[in-house]
């Protein structure tokens, strides 16, 4: 391989390692933004299972209700 094709490797080389470093700060950030999302789920996920038992109260207490009402 000449001398000149070395070179215009290495430079390639030199130009993809460049590319990765930037990939991986990429990346990082990418996987600090998932880990917030997830938490946020997370919480979401347990309001919505509150929510549903307020609901589950509030629709034994429309069934009593309307049973008294049924009298």
């Amino acid at each position: 391989m000449s001398e000149s094709k070395v070179i215009a490797n290495q430079k390639t080389i030199i130009k993809n390692q460049k590319t990765i470093i930037a990939n991986q700060g990429a990346i990082r950030a990418n996987q600090t933004t998932i880990k917030k999302n997830q938490a946020t789920i997370l919480k979401n996920q347990t309001s919505i299972l509150k929510n549903q038992g307020s609901l589950d109260t509030i629709i034994e207490n429309q069934k009593e209700i309307l049973a008294r009402l049924s009298k």
